[in-house]
């Protein structure tokens, strides 16, 4: 429903007050004038009612009752007024303007029955004598025994009301004309109200289209000149801060366009919210006909649309691997985030698609050939391994010298297949992934007792003291044989660098739906750092120690595998001179 203009719900109400208040001024006035004029008639009556009452008092006295009318029309002629005298019984015995003999008892009429009680009786009425209203002021003629008649003056009310009822009519028309001049003087302020306030809703109008940048003219009234600066300041910013706005987005569009991974925002109607070339091309469309479709019919791939599905869900970031046919298969590295918009309201979700194909084929290309180049090796390694051997047995004590050559060359040859063994089980270890393999329910202290029985050999050696607390009803969802030898190469590394006498504690703990699995020494430490590298093929802290004490480089990254393998995580923590730390984290159940 359209609403009214601002002018037509002020200028009637204005208009109303005028009307009301002259017209209440004009009653009050009328009023006032009718009350006025008839007091001054009344008072003017009384005199004239004294004057006859002198006039006539002396006739009556003497009781000449008939000249009493031809006196009372003489009276009545000079000062325009009728004379009436009343008997005490109520009959009129003389009249200035009619016959007496018609005329009715007058006992019974309210000035008459005052006069007879001595007062002065006074009365406004309508007179069937002589067909018009009139007032009535009567007085008595009194002597000492008593009131002998009534004197009564009238005159006419009805001239009064015709002055009356003209000054009115008068009063009317010049109301009139009040009334339109304050009208129009009322219309003419309302406007000037009302024009700068429709001016500044042009304004305000021309705002909301987007034109900021012409500011609006300042009225004269304070109060509006105020308004029209804050719209106008409003204007400006909101004007600068779109500017600022386009400018991100352009710069936002161009980084978006020339990135080579792919990007898509999507709502949290599995809606694509923004796409660019790259992603586009990952589904084989142009960003323009993706925009606004559902992201479930573009992206056909199960894996896809479960890991975007699962992003919509959940307020953390996503990571996860996603093979996608596109001329032949690629592998994406697949992330995302939670999108939230100003107000901390999620939007959505930001997903980013990084192609690893290349990647991987390295990665596959570099473990097929580390395996194959292993398993090449390992062969004439143990033919040469067997035939030192032979030799060491078919020495003499004349061959001491080559006994010792013989011995280092078989030191060396013993590394070497160490070496090599590692090499081949990390290579098992990363084929292993994505397998499915189920795992079964083991106790964990038998799986680390039979670690620490391997490794008390070289505990022994030492004087070191393995400490174990694990309690013998904790289980979790392992391999056994890939999970001891994790627990192996921790417990022997603890061991092989910690000093004689000092113990090694191995500490298990159910922390509700994950076991915890820490292994602490107290040997020199790890400077802070190596410990981001120390999972790393082939990194050694301390290289020449290292291969002092035999180690290949590779166990702890044979760990980190054995780990990940079973959905885990490793971290380590150290202090230089004080010990270290290796924490094992894995979900108890699958």
């Amino acid at each position: 429903m359209k609403k009214p203009k601002l002018i037509w719900r002020i200028f009637p109400f204005f208009l109303l007050v005028i009307i009301v208040s002259l017209s209440l001024e004009a009653w009050y006035f009328t009023n006032h004038s009718r009350q006025f004029y008839l007091e001054n008639a009344e008072k003017e009556l009384i005199i004239r009612a004294r004057l006859i009452q002198r006039n006539l008092a002396d006739v009556l006295a003497q009781g000449r009752v008939r000249e009493l009318d031809t006196l009372c029309r003489q009276l009545g002629e000079s000062i325009q007024t009728r004379i009436t005298i009343v008997m005490p019984s109520g009959e009129v015995v003389a009249d200035s303007f009619a016959r007496v003999k018609p005329m009715d008892n007058h006992k019974n009429r309210p000035e008459i029955q005052a006069a007879l009680q001595g007062e002065r009786g006074m009365s406004v009425r309508y007179s069937r004598t002589l067909d018009e209203n009139m007032m009535y002021i009567a007085l008595p003629v009194s002597e000492p025994r008593g009131v002998t008649a009534v004197i009564r003056a009238a005159v006419s009310v009805s001239a009064i009301e015709k002055d009356i009822r003209k000054m009115r009519n008068n009063l009317f028309i010049f109301l009139a004309f009040t009334v339109l001049a304050a009208a129009a003087a009322s219309l003419y302020v309302v406007r000037r109200i009302v024009q700068p306030l429709e001016t500044i809703t042009r304004g305000a109008q021309a705002f909301a289209r987007g034109n900021l940048t012409k500011p609006l003219a300042l009225p004269d009234t304070r109060e509006l000149s105020d308004l029209v600066r804050a719209m106008n300041q409003m204007a400006q910013d909101l004007d600068d801060r779109i500017q600022d706005s386009l400018n991100r987005q352009k710069e936002l569009e161009a980084v978006h366009s020339s990135m080579q991974e792919g990007v898509i925002a999507v709502g949290n109607q599995e809606r694509i919210i923004t796409i660019n070339d790259a992603a586009a091309g990952i589904f084989h469309f142009s960003p323009s006909e993706l925009k606004n479709r559902n992201i479930l019919e573009v992206a056909r791939n199960f894996a896809l649309q479960n890991f975007i599905q699962k992003a919509l869900s959940t307020h953390e970031p996503m990571e996860e691997d996603i093979s996608i046919q596109r001329d032949g298969d690629h592998i994406f590295n697949i992330h995302s985030s939670a999108l939230w918009d100003a107000r901390e309201q999620r939007m959505g979700t930001l997903i980013i698609f990084h192609d690893i194909t290349r990647t991987r084929r390295l990665e596959r290309m570099h473990k097929d050939f580390a395996a194959n180049v292993s398993h090449e090796l390992k062969t004439p390694l143990t033919t040469i391994k067997g035939f030192i051997e032979t030799l060491l047995q078919m020495r003499t004590d004349a061959q001491d010298d080559a006994a010792e050559f013989l011995q280092i060359i078989e030191k060396n040859v013993n590394r070497m297949i160490e070496l090599i063994n590692d090499l081949l089980a990390l290579a098992r270890l990363e084929r292993l992934e994505g397998t499915g393999i189920q795992f079964a329910q083991n106790h964990l202290s038998t799986l680390i007792q039979g670690a620490v029985n391997t490794c008390s050999a070289m505990a022994q050696k030492k004087q070191i003291q393995i400490r174990m607390d694990c309690p013998d009803d904790l289980t979790a969802m392992v391999d056994p044989i890939l999970m001891e030898q994790a627990i192996v190469n921790l417990v022997e590394n603890a061991v092989k660098y910690s000093p004689d006498n000092k113990p090694v504690d191995i500490t298990v703990r159910d922390t509700g739906g994950w076991v915890d699995i820490t292994i602490t020494d107290s040997g020199n430490g790890i400077a802070k750092e190596h410990l981001p590298k120390i999972f790393n093929r082939f990194y050694r802290v301390d290289k020449g120690r290292s291969r002092q004490e035999g180690g290949t480089g590779l166990g702890l990254a044979i760990v980190k595998h054995i780990v990940q393998y079973h959905n885990g995580r490793i971290t380590v923590s150290s202090v230089k001179g004080k010990g270290t730390t290796f924490h094992i984290r894995m979900p108890s159940r699958a």
